[in-house]
């Protein structure tokens, strides 16, 4: 049996919107029913970090709108429209002109440009670089314009950090740069894929991705590259896929769904990317 299949075999009953979400993306062609992800969705439109919790997440509303793309029913297109209709009210809390003032002239410990903003991870919270590139994917995967969208992709390049890459948030705090991170980095690129914006950061980006991954065991950070790398048709990708195979494989046993999934996705010939829609 091929590891990709092990793997699909492999995805049990999730109980987190993030494993219900990437697991119903990686079975698409296998008839799984998105009815327990749609069911989840609360009143508002949101979705939770897990079933049966309260507190509305952005990252995993945005999670579950690029997996219902993949799914052509009423029940997810009409969940689609309540979810987009909540995601276009959030903005990250430095988009208020008094936020604006004080990060400019008081709240000197960060470094960014308050007039560019995306989406928080929670409610009444800055903008952060994963639920604003996932938020910016979903409205792409969906084929949604918004007014939002542009300053989102600013402030996703306002906040890459000096070298490439990008960290949760900030690129820079109490005047030290911050690493980038692999995973927080593979989205953001994914996000940037449609925008004529940054193409030298991008291509730093892309770099640094390709180098730090090298050596690393980690196939749910290996997943996130391989998708974003192969997105942009980079060099690195066949050499991460391989190394992603391996890690996978010596792990399979001990990987939740979540990073399953990521891998089954990463694995498809070619590898599966959420810049575009697979029918």
């Amino acid at each position: 049996m091929q590891l990709r299949d092990a793997i699909l075999g492999r995805l049990g009953a999730p109980t987190t919107v993030e494993d219900a979400a990437l697991t119903l993306v990686a079975l698409r062609r296998a008839g799984r029913n998105p009815e327990a992800l749609i069911s989840a969705q609360q009143s508002s439109g949101a979705w939770p970090a897990a079933f049966n919790v309260d507190f509305p997440s952005v990252y995993h509303t945005a999670l579950a709108l690029l997996a219902l793309r993949e799914y052509d029913t009423s029940p997810a297109k009409e969940a689609a429209d309540r979810a987009f209709r909540w995601l276009t009210t959030i903005q990250g809390r430095e988009a208020h002109w008094l936020w604006q003032w004080k990060f400019r002239l008081f709240d000197r410990q960060v470094r960014f440009d308050p007039s560019k903003y995306g989406w928080p991870w929670i409610l009444d919270t800055v903008s952060w670089v994963a639920p604003t590139a996932l938020s910016i994917l979903a409205f792409r995967c969906w084929n949604r314009s918004s007014p939002r969208l542009k300053p989102a992709a600013d402030m996703l390049l306002d906040r890459a950090c000096a070298g490439g890459g990008w960290n949760a948030g900030n690129s820079t705090v109490f005047g030290v740069n911050l690493d980038p991170h692999p995973d927080f980095t593979a989205m953001a690129v994914l996000a940037l894929y449609a925008f004529q914006l940054g193409q030298s950061q991008v291509e730093t980006s892309l770099g640094y991705l390709a180098a730090r991954l090298r050596e690393a065991t980690s196939p749910y950070s290996l997943a996130w590259g391989v998708m974003a790398l192969s997105a942009y048709a980079h060099d690195g990708t066949h050499g991460l896929r391989n190394q992603l195979e391996e890690w996978t494989r010596a792990k399979l046993d001990r990987l939740p769904d979540r990073v399953l999934a990521l891998a089954a996705l990463s694995l498809e010939d070619p590898p599966y990317t959420f810049v575009r829609t697979e029918r």
